[in-house]
C-alpha cells in the first residue's frame, strides 16, 4: 500500500513537471484553456503531499521527543516506522519541489495568486492544520497539568502549528493584511468558540466549588477545571491572531460582517439564552423537588449554564460594541463613528442586527413550544416518556417554559423594535433585504418542517391502522410530528401575512422601473431621490469619462416619471441631457 502510494505520488509530481515543459517549449502562454484543470491538479497534489509529509515527520519526530515511552507501546510504532519513513523521506522533497515551482508561477503570475485553486489550497491546509494544532495544544497543557501524554502530540504542535503559521503568512503576503478571508473568519471562529468553550468550564467549576454542587465526572476523567485551562489555552492564542490583533485594520466587508453577526451577536445571544434556559429549569426542578439527594443531583447541569450565559453574554455584548466602533452597528451609521454624528436612520447592519436577535429569540420559543406540545400529547395519551433530564414527566414541562419564558420575550423585544421602525418608513424597511431574507427564510423553513412532519405523522397512523393497533399508542407514537405540525403552521402562517402585507405597501408604492441603473456623476443623494420617487431599485455607478457635473433633477425625475411600471432602464447623464436605454436581463 505504501509502495503504491509513493508511486502514484511520483507519477503524479512527473506528470505536473512535463506538462509545464510542454507548454514551455511550446511558447504558450502562462494562462491557457487548461489553467483551472492544471491548477486543480497542481494544488489537489501539493495538499496531499502536505498532509502526506506532515503525518510522516510528525510520526518521527514523536519518537525522538517521547523515547522514554513503555515498550509495548514502541512496539506498537514499529509497526508503523515504514510508513512514516515512507512519507517523509518521499513527502517532504517532493512537496518542497512542487510548493517552489508554485510560488514561482504565484510570482510570475499575477492571475495564479487570484485563482481558486489557490485560494482553496491556503483555506485547506491552514484550516485543518490549526485544527490539529488546536488538539495538540490542548493535549500538552493537559501533559503539563497532570494528564498522560505521549510525543506525538509534541510533534503534531510543531508540525502542525508550523504549517498553520506559515501558510497565514503566505495569505497574509499574498491577499492584504486588511482583508479578512474565509481562512481567518474559520480560524476566528475556532479560537473564538474554543476560548468560550474554556471560560465556561473555569466559571462551572467556580461555581460547583461555590454551591458545592457534585460533578458528574470521575475520578478518571480530567477535572472541569483542567479541562477548562487547556480549552482556554488552545484557543485563546487564535482568537488573539485571527481577530483580536487584525481587528482593527479590517476592512469591513462581507466575510467581516458574518463573523461579527452571525458567529458574535448571534451566537453570543442563542449561547446565553440557552444557558440561561437550562440554569432556569434546573432551579425550578430543584424547588419543586425540594432538597433531597434525588433534587441535588439535579444542580449538576447549573454551573455549566451559568457559566454559558455569562460567557454568552459577553460574547455578545463585545462583538455588538464592535459593530458600534466600527460606525456600522446597531446606533451608528455607516462611515460615522460613535462620538462623531447621531443616528439619523436606520442602515442594513442595523437591520440585520436586529432581525438575527429576533430569530434567535424565535426559534428558541419555538422549540420550547413544540416540546410543551409533545408533553401535553404524552399526558393525553397516558404515557410517562421523559424527553428532558431526570425522572419525572414534570421535567418536560418545566424545560419547555423554560424556552418559551426567555425566547418569547427576545423575540417580542426585537420584533417590536422592527415593527416601530416599519411605521416610521414602512417603504424602506420593507424593501430591505435583511427583512426579506428573514421572512423569506422563516416562511420556508417552517413550511418545510410542517410538510416533512405531516408526512412522518400520517406514515405513523397508517401503520397502525394497517396492523389494528390504533389506540393511545398511535397518539403517542406521532408527538414530535405533531408538535411540529402545529409549531410550524403558526410561525409560517403568521409570516405569510407579514409577507402579503409587504408586497401589498410595496405594490402601491411602485410607480416606476422596478431597476434603474444611473450612469452618470457620483451623488448618492440623485440614487436616494430616484428610489423614492420610482419604488425601485436604484444602482449609481460614475462615469470616469466626462467632467462631473451635477445631475439634472427635475428632468431626471420626469424622465423616470414616464417610463412604465415594469422593467429594467438604464440612465446616462450625456452633455446633450439624459439618455433612457431599456435593457432586459440576460
Amino acid at each position: 500500500m505504501v509502495g503504491s502510494l509513493v508511486i502514484a505520488l511520483v507519477v503524479i509530481a512527473v506528470a505536473v513537471w512535463g506538462g509545464r515543459r510542454a507548454l514551455a517549449r511550446g511558447g504558450s502562454p502562462h494562462v491557457t484553456d487548461g489553467a483551472s484543470v492544471r491548477r486543480f491538479f497542481t494544488y489537489a497534489v501539493l495538499l496531499g503531499l502536505l498532509f502526506v509529509a506532515g503525518n510522516g515527520v510528525v510520526g518521527l519526530l514523536a519518537r525522538v521527543l517521547d523515547p522514554g515511552n513503555p515498550t509495548e507501546y514502541l512496539e506498537g510504532l514499529d509497526e508503523m516506522l515504514a510508513q512514516q519513513t515512507a512519507f517523509a523521506v518521499v513527502g517532504v522533497p517532493l512537496y518542497v519541489v512542487v510548493a517552489a515551482w508554485t510560488r514561482s508561477r504565484v510570482r510570475d503570475d499575477p492571475s495564479e495568486a487570484a485563482s481558486r485553486g489557490f485560494t482553496f489550497y491556503l483555506t485547506a491546509a491552514q484550516v485543518v492544520s490549526l485544527v490539529l494544532t488546536l488538539l495538540a495544544v490542548q493535549a500538552t497543557v493537559g501533559w503539563a497539568l497532570g494528564a498522560p501524554q505521549m510525543g506525538a502530540q509534541f510533534a503534531e504542535l510543531l508540525v502542525w502549528g508550523g504549517s498553520w503559521l506559515a501558510h497565514r503568512f503566505v495569505e497574509r503576503r499574498v491577499v492584504g493584511r486588511d482583508v479578512l478571508t474565509v481562512a481567518g473568519l474559520l480560524g476566528a471562529a475556532l479560537g473564538l468558540g474554543f476560548t468560550a468553550a474554556g471560560v465556561v468550564m473555569l466559571v462551572a467549576h467556580v461555581v460547583g466549588q461555590v454551591l458545592q454542587i457534585p460533578s458528574s465526572q470521575t475520578a478518571m476523567d480530567p477535572s472541569l477545571l483542567q479541562l477548562g485551562v487547556m480549552t482556554l489555552v488552545a484557543g485563546l492564542p487564535v482568537w488573539a491572531v485571527c481577530w483580536v490583533v487584525p481587528a482593527r485594520r479590517l476592512q469591513r466587508g462581507t466575510l467581516w460582517h458574518v463573523l461579527v453577526l452571525l458567529v458574535g451577536v448571534a451566537g453570543g445571544l442563542l449561547t446565553a439564552v440557552v444557558g440561561a434556559s437550562v440554569a432556569l429549569d434546573r432551579v425550578v426542578v430543584w424547588l419543586v423537588r425540594g432538597t433531597g439527594a434525588d433534587a441535588t443531583a439535579q444542580l449538576q447541569a447549573l454551573p455549566p449554564a451559568l457559566g454559558a450565559l455569562l460567557v454568552g453574554s459577553l460574547v455578545w455584548l463585545y462583538h455588538r460594541s464592535v459593530l458600534r466602533a466600527g460606525g456600522t452597528g446597531p446606533d451608528t451609521e455607516p462611515g460615522t463613528g460613535p462620538e462623531t454624528a447621531p443616528d439619523t436612520g436606520r442602515t442594513e447592519v442595523r437591520r440585520a442586527y436586529d432581525y438575527l436577535l429576533a430569530g434567535v429569540g424565535l426559534v428558541a420559543a419555538a422549540v420550547g413550544l413544540v416540546v410543551m406540545i409533545v408533553a401535553g400529547v404524552e399526558g393525553l395519551s397516558g404515557t410517562d416518556v421523559v424527553l428532558v433530564g431526570g425522572s419525572d414527566p414534570v421535567d418536560t414541562v418545566i424545560a419547555a417554559g423554560t424556552l418559551l419564558v426567555l425566547g418569547g420575550p427576545v423575540w417580542w423585544l426585537f420584533w417590536r423594535r422592527l415593527e416601530r421602525a416599519e411605521q416610521a418608513d414602512p417603504v424602506a424597511e420593507r424593501r430591505s433585504g435583511s427583512r426579506r431574507v428573514y421572512v423569506l427564510l422563516l416562511f420556508g423553513v417552517a413550511g418545510v418542517a410542517a410538510v416533512a412532519a405531516l408526512l412522518f405523522g400520517v406514515v405513523g397512523v397508517l401503520q397502525d391502522v394497517f396492523a389494528g393497533s390504533v389506540g393511545p399508542q398511535t397518539l403517542q407514537n406521532v408527538r414530535y410530528p405533531l408538535g411540529i405540525i402545529v409549531t410550524s403552521g403558526l410561525v409560517a402562517a403568521y409570516h405569510w401575512t407579514v409577507l402579503r402585507a409587504d408586497r401589498g405597501v410595496l405594490g402601491e408604492q411602485q410607480h416606476g422601473p422596478r431597476y434603474v441603473l444611473l450612469v452618470g456623476p457620483a451623488d448618492p443623494d440623485v440614487a436616494r431621490e430616484a428610489h423614492a420617487r420610482t419604488g425601485g431599485v436604484v444602482n449609481l455607478v460614475a462615469r470616469t469619462d466626462v467632467e462631473a457635473a451635477p445631475w439634472p433633477v427635475d428632468e431626471l425625475a420626469a424622465t423616470l416619471a414616464g417610463l412604465p411600471d415594469a422593467g429594467i432602464v438604464v440612465v446616462a447623464d450625456d452633455k446633450g441631457g439624459l439618455r433612457t436605454i431599456p435593457v432586459t436581463p440576460p
